[in-house]
């Protein structure tokens, strides 16, 4: 099943245990060996995968039991700067310059000194 903004918190969650229950037979390991890895409960890891509530922490474990913990790095990526900062910023610079003297040079010499 695919996830969608339409499916129900039941249906993710079962979606979700089911994922996870694939991953740990494709491992291999059993559920016991799972809950050992994870540091949690056998029943957690049965919970999990029959798709009741679990807190948040416990996936993160099974997740970093199973070594797919960056998964949740596409979950919820970290959002870089908006179009509109980017186009306010406007052209990055390239190379610093100095500023050129636009003032006429001070020589001393006026018109009409010319002896």
């Amino acid at each position: 099943m695919k996830i969608t903004f339409y499916s129900s918190t039941p249906e993710v969650l079962a979606e979700i245990g089911s994922r996870i229950k694939a991953a740990r037979i494709a491992m291999p390991a059993t559920q016991k060996e799972m809950a050992e890895m994870a540091n949690l409960s056998l029943r957690t890891i049965s919970n999990l995968e029959s798709g009741k509530d679990v807190s948040f922490s416990t996936v993160i474990e099974v997740l970093r039991a199973l070594g797919q913990l960056q998964s949740l790095e596409l979950m919820i990526p970290e959002q870089g700067p908006r179009p509109s900062e980017i186009a306010a910023l406007g052209k990055p610079r390239e190379r610093a310059r100095k500023k050129a003297n636009t003032a006429a040079p001070q020589t001393g010499w006026k018109w009409g000194d010319e002896v």
